[in-house]
């Protein structure tokens, strides 16, 4: 009795261990030598990276964001992205947020032990909107690090504008990709979505300030949630799906305070995220089909 209650601590310990949570802070500096103050908080399992990030933590356009990517153990370097904002101080148009994509690889041994790397934004149209260096290091470590880290990022921005683009390394070990870029929906819009299981989670929320949007949402003609106002905190919704064709429906039943009817939808297969934004004008719908 004692071997096998050992043998299975040694199981559970092994799987916590492999999912722990890890926190980082640092700074972007962008290309003319603006800091940005930036966390990050995931869990890497088997090489797959979820978790959010936090820009401009404690200013008035402090955002959340989901971020999601790969590690890759032989070159200790992540890749990583943010595929859609969480909740935002900010009041501007969702459709002006920069999302940061970063390559970063770990340098320094022991104290001295950091993240260091490149990154580039993108409008959620593709359209790319800034670009610089990223330096991220354990949270408790930061503040006796802040001051030189400044300084070696701005002697490295210097140097890099002289130096043509490293080429990407060749070779890398392949893995599934899982990030999936935000799609936009507006009046008549449909898409469609290939589903492995046979059951999802839908998440509906308000990313940007509450303003009484109200919405329906239909499943393969069932009414699921009716005149549901959405707010920032997410509402959850599993869902079994039949054999074939599913529909699903999401129509507008107000404007709210800030026109159009803006509504922020997850939808999670598994492991894969399919991050969607409507945008609806009163009593029209976009449809998102999935087969399976």
């Amino acid at each position: 009795m004692k071997t096998i209650f050992f043998t299975f601590f040694l199981l559970f310990s092994t799987i916590i261990l492999s999912q722990k949570t890890e926190k980082y802070s640092g700074i972007l500096t962008l290309e003319n030598g603006t800091p940005i103050m930036f966390e990050m908080e995931f869990i890497q399992d088997k090489g797959i990276v979820n978790g959010f990030s936090i820009t401009g933590k404690g200013t008035i356009d402090e955002t959340k964001s989901d971020i999601s990517g790969i590690y890759n153990r032989n070159t200790k370097t992540y890749k990583l992205k943010e595929t859609q904002v969480l909740e935002t101080n900010s009041e501007a148009d969702i459709n002006t947020f920069c999302y940061i994509h970063m390559e970063i690889k770990e340098v320094g041994k022991l104290s001295l032990k950091r993240y260091e790397g490149a990154f580039t934004g993108y409008f959620i149209n593709g359209k790319e909107c800034a670009n610089g260096k990223i330096v991220l290091m354990e949270t408790e470590k930061l503040e006796k690090k802040i001051a030189k880290v400044n300084k070696k990022i701005n002697n490295k921005i210097k140097k890099e504008k002289k130096k043509k683009k490293k080429e990407t390394i060749k070779h890398e070990e392949k893995k599934e990709e899982i990030i999936l870029t935000t799609q936009i929906l507006k009046d008549g819009d449909d898409m469609i979505i290939n589903c492995k299981s046979d059951k999802i989670t839908i998440y509906i929320w308000d990313a940007n300030k509450e303003d009484g949007d109200k919405i329906n949402l239909t499943i393969n003609g069932s009414e699921i949630l009716k005149n549901f106002t959405t707010k920032r905190k997410r509402k959850k919704v599993k869902y079994k799906l039949k054999e074939g064709e599913n529909t699903i429906e999401i129509r507008a039943t107000n404007l709210g305070s800030n026109p159009p009817n803006t509504s922020r939808i997850e939808i999670v297969d598994i492991k894969t995220k399919y991050p969607i934004i409507t945008q609806l004008e009163l009593g029209k719908s976009a449809i998102i089909k999935i087969l399976r």
